[in-house]
């Protein structure tokens, strides 16, 4: 049995795919599947630069952001927690949200809440931008000492034939 499953999503096809696949072909018990969404901080700090006039304090157009990136993320979660519900064999499935460095995340919410698997796409949203996997993955992969299921979302392109 999987006591703990780390779900990280970035609600990307690829992660779908992920889960979909694990699903299928996963023939044990999930105790707990924790979807994990991080808004990504790198991309909360490229939107203030220049819009930071719309606002007479940039510090109230940043809660103002962050309120809204929550809220959305949450409607999202809660969408995609309801589909796993249906797809899934698991006790329990609940969702959090949290802003920051994507990988880093990851990780420390695998600490703390003592993930006993953390389930990873190859790809995300950037699809085929690294060869091998995406870069929140392959650093999630080096800084965690936790177990990592990562399963394969996009297949292998096939070679273009000479004409």
């Amino acid at each position: 049995m999987f006591r703990r499953i780390l779900f990280p999503t970035d609600f990307s096809e690829g992660a779908y795919r992920a889960i979909e696949k694990f699903a299928r072909e996963n023939e044990m018990e999930v105790g707990e599947l924790i979807v994990l969404h991080v808004i990504d901080q790198d991309i909360l700090e490229e939107m203030m630069n220049g819009y930071s006039l719309a606002y007479c304090c940039e510090e109230k157009e940043l809660e103002d952001i962050e309120k809204k990136l929550n809220e959305r993320a949450w409607a999202k979660l809660n969408e995609k927690m309801e589909y796993l519900r249906g797809i899934l064999k698991a006790k329990e499935i609940r969702g959090i949200v949290k802003l920051g460095v994507p990988w880093k995340e990851i990780v420390k919410t695998a600490e703390e809440e003592d993930a006993s698997l953390i389930l990873l796409p190859s790809h995300g949203k950037l699809g085929f931008s690294r060869e091998i996997m995406g870069s929140t993955t392959l650093r999630v992969l080096r800084k965690t000492d936790k177990p990592v299921l990562i399963i394969k979302t996009h297949e292998k392109r096939e070679k273009a034939e000479a004409f």
